[in-house]
């Protein structure tokens, strides 16, 4: 029978460790809302940072601060490659989403195999131990990595949510997710906007990257099954919903770990292809909350690009 305090347990260890499955379903939704790209290469953005963080600190000896700034670095270079050199000239030759879907396939394919190639197929961490102290606070076993990872995550969200809603680039972004021929007219470079959306993106895989790596081990086609997760909590909470595909991403973290009550550990892998199929096949538009009534719904003009140029511009 279920007690209080395993019921708790089980929702703060969720809680502890979706914080880097948070990053990874925003980062994918963002470049989804903005760019309007599936972007599959964020798992070769993720296998860059780990190992770039895992050379500096495991193999180097050096500290974990420069392990930090190495998996950004790590990210931010292969992030801004896939965007200059792939997404871009794939939009200037106005290529078929097929062939972008294909080219993010082969990008994480190759990041994956170059990476064993040069360190191997063996699990690997960022530190030499994954054992982190336990306290227990109430009757729930707390470690030392719940906090930092927690309270990182919902800095980092904060502060997505906050640039987006404040800040003018943040703004751009929104208008160009809207609408980018329109935003184009209001004098937004849509260009510049879709680099910036795969840099804010690199960040946030850099730090759920090297929170992951913290905490488990991590071979060089892990990166891939951690995207699949991040791809169903975006579908599942809905295309260009933010905010659904973090909520999403943490409530299926807790079904994940509540799992282990009923089925046996070496079947939550097969959860991850459950969700999958299940936004796939049933919520292909994300799961949507009931309509108001009519009367209470307010009809608003759908903008059109022959919209008026006195309009203001910071609301497109």
């Amino acid at each position: 029978m279920l007690s209080a305090d395993i019921i708790a347990q089980i929702l703060w260890t969720s809680l502890a460790t979706s914080s880097y499955a948070v990053l990874f379903a925003l980062a994918f939704a963002l470049v989804l809302k903005v760019n309007r790209v599936f972007n599959f290469a964020q798992a070769a953005m993720m296998t860059v940072s780990f190992y770039a963080a895992h050379a500096t600190v495991a193999l180097a000896g050096l500290p974990s601060w420069l392990g930090f700034l190495a998996a950004l670095a790590g990210s931010l270079a292969i992030a801004l490659l896939i965007e200059v050199l792939g997404f871009r000239t794939l939009r200037r030759r106005r290529a078929a989403q097929m062939f972008v879907f294909i080219f993010t396939l082969i990008i994480s394919e190759l990041v994956a195999y170059i990476a064993m190639l040069v360190f191997g197929t063996w699990p690997a961490t960022i530190f030499p131990s994954l054992f982190w102290p336990v306290t227990l606070v109430g009757g729930i076993a707390v470690s030392a990595w719940d906090l930092p990872a927690v309270g990182a995550m919902l800095l980092a969200v904060a502060a997505l949510f906050g640039f987006l809603r404040f800040a003018r680039m943040g703004q751009f972004m929104v208008a160009v997710s809207d609408n980018p021929d329109l935003a184009e007219l209001y004098g937004i470079a849509k260009e510049r906007v879709f680099l910036f959306a795969m840099v804010i993106s690199a960040l946030l895989v850099a730090l759920a990257m090297f929170l992951y790596g913290t905490r488990a081990q991590v071979q060089p086609t892990t990166s891939i099954e951690l995207m699949l997760f991040a791809i169903a909590a975006t579908i599942i909470g809905g295309i260009g919903n933010l905010w659904g595909a973090a909520i999403t991403a943490l409530l299926l973290g807790v079904v994940q770990n509540a799992s282990v009550l009923f089925i046996p550990s070496e079947w939550q892998g097969f959860l991850l292809y459950v969700f999958l199929f299940l936004a796939i096949v049933f919520f292909p538009n994300g799961i949507r909350l009931p309509q108001r009534s009519r009367r209470l719904t307010r009809k608003t003009p759908t903008p059109t690009l022959d919209a008026s140029p006195t309009s203001d511009p910071q609301k497109v």
